[in-house]
């Protein structure tokens, strides 16, 4: 079991470094369209005229310039929740079964947009002038995996969710969060169950968020934790570290750290994840190594560090991934490699993925078992169907 593991590794890295070495002068992957960052006082003055398209068209020529030199990854903001509710209420009607899909997906964005508004204003103080609300991006994502294993199919479903809503009126640095991602951010599986978390989130300092609220469960279960991770660009490396510490009622206190080295050659990608967790009920420290070798050509910004040792960042292109993960330092628990492919659709807001994969678990034997693993994502991240 060990020569061919070190074979399939060994075989993906050497597929990534002969892509790097073979693009050098190739642009890199496009990123997801993101809103423009203007407010609704801004949209009204201006009505839009030349003089403000011609402003975001330079723009947006500048993000492309910057683009060009290296893939950025920024989460979508800038647009006011009165700019979104306005163009929405100006779009034509629909006309076709894609445009009606657009309009039901404006349609709960619009919708939450005026939900947080409402938040905002209903605590703000009466005595001072309101000031615009960003918008709240979400996304809604789910993950079907199956494995055909010695003792039957086993079936696996993962659906996230996340969105953060900032309200200015209230506390600058306050947030208010839904997500049903990990509290310790570890690397994406179907086998993952969560559950839904709500709470409040602070900016202690740049780089640093304090979180604390309650998982939903029975009995609801308090949480809280400290997270620091920021984006370094070394030479034509990209580095993520992440460090967290963390606590849950029912599962005592922990932390997390993991480091992600991206480097690109045109639009092929070569990426080495690592990550570990300790927590003091389990007293070990559980881990994961992954190497990725892709070709990109979008890419969506990750709701969860975990996102990075599968590539659920990349939303339109192709790879090859490798990974091995251990409860114990001591000990590998499984490995695992796959060939994804993902897309968006022609409505750009919606993304989907298929990998088959093959796992060789501990538990089993070490036979190799055969899947697949099937995704789908949600951008509600700006209008699909903008008033023009």
């Amino acid at each position: 079991m060990g020569i061919a593991t070190a074979r399939v590794f060994l075989a993906c890295a050497a597929l990534g470094l002969s892509g790097c070495a073979t693009t050098r002068h190739e642009p890199p992957p496009a990123v997801v369209e993101q809103p423009p960052d203007i407010t609704a006082n801004e949209a009204v003055a201006a009505g839009l005229g030349a003089e403000q398209r011609a402003a975001t068209e330079a723009g947006n020529a500048a993000v492309s310039r910057e683009e060009a030199a290296r893939a950025q990854r920024s989460r979508p903001t800038g647009r006011s929740t009165e700019e979104i509710r306005r163009q929405n209420a100006a779009a034509a009607y629909p006309l076709d079964f894609e445009q009606r899909l657009d309009h039901a997906h404006d349609r709960i964005y619009t919708w939450m947009q005026g939900r947080v508004e409402a938040t905002d204003h209903r605590f703000a103080d009466r005595n001072t002038q309101l000031e615009p609300i960003p918008a709240a991006p979400f996304r809604l994502g789910m993950m079907l995996e199956s494995i055909d294993r010695s003792d039957g199919m086993e079936l696996n479903l993962n659906a996230n969710l996340d969105i953060a809503l900032n309200l200015p009126n209230i506390e600058k640095r306050l947030r208010i969060f839904i997500t049903s991602n990990d509290l310790d951010e570890s690397p994406d599986t179907a086998r993952d169950r969560s559950g839904l978390r709500a709470g409040l989130r602070y900016q202690l300092l740049p780089f640093f968020d304090f979180d604390v609220g309650i998982r939903v469960d029975v009995p609801p279960v308090a949480f809280a934790s400290l997270k620091w991770t920021r984006e370094y660009q070394l030479g034509n490396w990209d580095f993520y570290p992440l460090a967290k510490l963390f606590a849950e009622t029912r599962e005592s206190v922990g932390y997390a750290a993991a480091t992600t080295f991206d480097r690109w050659s045109g639009r092929h990608l070569l990426r080495s994840s690592t990550y570990a967790k300790w927590r003091q009920d389990r007293d070990r420290t559980e881990w994961s190594q992954s190497f990725v070798y892709a070709r990109a050509f979008e890419l969506i910004v990750p709701d969860r560090y975990g996102s990075y040792p599968r590539a659920n960042d990349i939303g339109h292109g192709w790879g090859v991934h490798a990974l091995a993960s251990g409860e114990d330092t001591d000990a590998v628990s499984y490995y695992e490699a796959g060939i994804f492919y993902a897309r968006p659709t022609s409505n750009r807001w919606l993304f989907w993925s298929v990998e088959p994969i093959v796992r060789w678990d501990r538990q089993y034997h070490w036979k190799a078992d055969p899947g697949i693993r099937v995704g789908i994502n949600a951008l509600f991240w700006d209008l699909a169907r903008p008033a023009r």
